[in-house]
């Protein structure tokens, strides 16, 4: 047998178990959040809403309805009221991703909005992000991301 050979039937078992891995880790995660544009795992669900009590909702408020909307005449320069995180407004523009994102490393547009990230792991900001989705309507569901400009 020559060395050339050897080498390649070495890398077939090698491949083969980063494919094994690829679909596993796919699995697993298929089952721990929601993907952009589907319904959220209720159990996800449940625990995000606690985290949302807990971290969001001073701000965000009961069921994700945000802050009032303060004229641009009578708040301070640079306040940004809370958006609605239900589907009144635009949360659901965003991906999945991008919101847990936001979540775990805070605005740029203002720093009311904290980078939660030394507080909450990728998996908590995500139940969050199921919790949001909770409240969202089927369409803004359907609509959830980039394809919510072919839904308007």
């Amino acid at each position: 047998m020559s060395t050339h050979h050897f080498d390649s039937v070495m890398h077939i078992p090698k491949q083969m178990y980063v494919l094994v891995l690829a679909v596993l880790f796919s699995l697993v995660a298929g089952h721990t959040a929601a993907e952009t544009g589907k319904p959220p795992d209720p159990e996800a669900a449940k625990r995000g809403q606690k985290l949302y009590d807990q971290y969001c909702q001073s701000c965000h408020g009961t069921n994700g309805v945000g802050e009032p909307s303060i004229p641009p005449s009578l708040r301070l320069p640079g306040y940004v009221s809370a958006p609605a995180l239900d589907d009144s407004q635009h949360a659901w523009h965003h991906s999945d991703e991008a919101l847990a994102r936001v979540t775990l490393e805070g605005s740029q547009r203002t720093q009311r909005m904290p980078a939660w990230k030394s507080v909450l792991s990728m998996q908590d900001a995500l139940d969050i992000v199921a919790y949001m989705k909770s409240l969202w309507s089927a369409r803004a569901l359907e609509c959830q991301g980039p394809k919510h400009m072919s839904c308007m």
